[in-house]
């Protein structure tokens, strides 16, 4: 694999299409795309779920009458990820009311490169289980995800995703995995993989405040690696912020470039 633009364009491919998949589990008219945008609605009043995403620069008016009025006019908010090199205006975006938000580091690897670590922390072995996250169980899982937002509107709408995709047939979210880990029956952290046509995409992993530095998240990590090596696909994609890239790392990822974020308070 050649690690250069191209592979900065699969993580962005795998975004598109995992922002246009979730979108359309709840809303049947949830995605447009003109050139160089893709625009995902998922009816939501949510910054996680509603989504554009960038592949190029172009004139802010056009992001301004494609996504910007669009969502405006349904009093939602949304986040925009801009995947090309040139950067976008800040100053013209931040007039629209589009805020600058952290920036994330694009990862690739070749599947056949990833190393996996086995080892469990001695204090959690026999009590640590990590397995997929049943249909039932969907909206505590939602509970995890949402848990940062606590108290405000983004994480009711993040509960209410969850709790609606609950209700899903299986097959029709079949593209993304949910993985709980649970520490003697209870369940402290939460993954996703998102397949699309050419990678796997890791997504959403996070352990709940008071279980973190005690390994827990590294194991849920490995196995979703473990879940990788075993799959048909090529390649793996991530996109994280700077200081969690390390354990990306050591277990192959490359960093392939940054993408910007930036999101949209209705």
């Amino acid at each position: 694999m050649k690690y250069s633009l191209s592979a900065k364009n699969l993580v962005c491919r795998n975004l598109e299409a995992r922002a246009s998949y979730c979108a359309g589990l709840l809303n049947p008219d949830h995605s447009k795309e003109i050139t160089g945008v893709l625009r995902a609605d998922s009816g939501l009043l949510s910054h996680t779920f509603n989504q554009a995403v960038t592949s190029a620069v172009m004139p802010t008016r056009i992001l301004q009458r494609f996504v910007v009025d669009y969502f405006s006019e349904r009093h939602s908010p949304f986040t925009l990820w801009h995947c090309a090199s040139k950067p976008l205006d800040d100053t013209e975006l931040s007039a629209l009311g589009l805020k600058r938000q952290e920036s994330r580091v694009a990862m690739a690897v070749e599947v056949k490169r990833l190393a996996l670590d086995r080892e469990t922390p001695p204090e959690l072995r026999g009590k640590l289980e990590i397995a997929p996250v049943a249909a039932e169980e969907l909206d505590r899982y939602g509970d995890i995800q949402a848990a940062f937002y606590s108290g405000v509107r983004e994480g009711l709408q993040i509960k209410k995703f969850y709790q609606e995709l609950k209700e899903t047939a299986e097959q029709k979210r079949s593209r993304l995995k949910f993985f709980f880990a649970k520490l003697e029956g209870e369940e402290v952290a939460a993954g996703c993989l998102f397949a699309s046509t050419d990678a796997l995409g890791f997504y959403d992993l996070t352990t709940r405040e008071e279980y973190r530095g005690r390994g827990i998240g590294r194991a849920l990590f490995h196995h979703l690696v473990g879940q990788v090596l075993s799959s048909h696909h090529k390649f793996a994609v991530a996109l994280v912020p700077v200081e969690r890239q390390e354990l990306l790392l050591e277990t192959g990822f490359f960093a392939v470039g940054e993408v910007a974020q930036y999101r949209y308070e209705a």
